[in-house]
């Protein structure tokens, strides 16, 4: 698709959406966001040109809300990020140990650790800071906890960053 062809698909798209919203519908696009009209109530404000009060009228204006997914993207884009360290002690003999969890969608070929001297495994995992993460180590095809730190119910082990 040319620049030229790819402009006037967007412009066509914006064009449906400025007009389903004009008329007080809703465009939803699956697993980005909800456009909508949303009206805002009159509201009372401190006058900026003098001391007074004034009245402002209700409004109808556009809003947009973005759904879990493109959020959660977002956040973890722009959000500081700090590295953690996994340590697990457990597997002297493995052949293979990794780390997975909610940080990386549960996948065991995301996060591979490595193996110390001692036969104990690390890596270091860059997460948002702040974040609550539940996560397992992946040894030869079984996920094991973490003995080291609390279970969640489920039995994934869990660590805020």
């Amino acid at each position: 698709m040319t620049r030229r062809e790819a402009q006037a698909v967007v412009e066509s798209a914006l064009a449906v959406i400025s007009e389903v919203l004009c008329s007080g519908g809703s465009v939803y696009l699956r697993g980005f966001g909800c456009f909508e009209a949303r009206s805002a109530g009159s509201r009372r404000a401190r006058d900026p040109r003098g001391d007074g009060i004034i009245e402002i009228p209700p409004k109808v204006r556009p809003s947009f809300r973005p759904y879990d997914r493109l959020r959660e993207s977002v956040s973890s884009a722009l959000s500081r990020m700090t590295r953690v360290p996994f340590v697990y002690a457990g597997a002297p003999g493995a052949s293979a140990v990794s780390v997975v969890g909610s940080f990386n969608g549960w996948d065991s070929s995301a996060n591979p650790m490595q193996r110390l001297p001692d036969g104990s495994w690390v890596a270091e995992v860059p997460l948002p800071a702040g974040a609550i993460v539940s996560y397992r180590f992946w040894v030869d095809g079984a996920l094991l906890c973490d003995p080291r730190t609390p279970s969640d119910g489920r039995g994934d082990s869990v660590r805020t960053v």
